[in-house]
């Protein structure tokens, strides 16, 4: 494995490295996480192998299994609906703030990765693609000023990559993602609060419903019964 960034703890490196791992979907459901073969990977003790297990049981992303240990949590319809639910209100709020209080820095800065957005969807380049909506958003939300905000949204938005690497990394996103990237920039960048909080909520939904359509089906009652 490559050199882990120096800037942060043994225990952040190793957290983000799973993380990664995960929505990239070298780490899937149902193959559990030993942290003797962690620890090898990433050349660390097991310390800071077991404090990032917790950092990412009480995010939500692994979860206790058995005897087993940990597994990556699968993903259930429930959970991706919960999960942008809460992005509708934090995204559109964040949006609303942000209009008010961007500078031109951040308005540079937004347009670079909306440009480069949609350059990776010419490219079909899905990793990439994933890594710009993310950026995109975490710009909005950190334009919006308020720290608090910030934090939990960075939760949420562990799982939202988790969602979009695990289903969206098997047939790429569609032209309307980047094409709403823009005009929630639009909205902000005239300062339109209710526009950019409006675009940011129907964005969420629209993903919440692309997400849905990738999933299987759930079982109809009378085969759950079946069963």
């Amino acid at each position: 494995m490559a050199g882990l960034p120096e800037r942060l703890s043994r225990t952040e490196q190793v957290f983000e490295a799973i993380v990664d791992d995960i929505c990239t979907g070298r780490l899937t459901t149902g193959v559990p996480l030993r942290q003797e073969q962690l620890a090898e990977r990433f050349n660390v003790s097991r310390q800071p192998i077991q404090q990032a297990l917790l950092l990412l049981r009480n995010q939500g992303l692994v979860r206790e299994f058995g005897r087993r240990g940990l597994e990556v949590t699968p993903l259930e319809r429930d959970f991706v609906s919960h999960l942008y639910e809460l992005r509708a209100i934090l995204d559109g709020q964040a949006a609303r703030l942000a209009a008010d209080r961007r500078d031109d820095d951040w308005l540079r800065h937004a347009t670079r990765v909306v440009v480069s957005g949609r350059q990776a969807f010419d490219d079909r380049a899905f990793a990439q693609m994933v890594r710009n909506d993310v950026e995109f958003h975490r710009a909005v939300v950190e334009a919006a000023g308020n720290p608090l905000l910030t934090e939990s949204a960075g939760v949420m938005w562990r799982n939202v990559q988790r969602v979009m690497g695990e289903v969206l990394l098997q047939g790429g996103g569609p032209a309307w993602v980047w094409e709403d990237h823009a005009a929630i920039l639009d909205a902000v960048r005239d300062r339109d609060g209710d526009a950019a909080e409006a675009l940011a909520r129907r964005h969420a939904e629209h993903g919440e419903q692309l997400i849905l359509e990738t999933m299987p089906a759930p079982a109809r009652a009378d085969e759950a019964s079946a069963e």
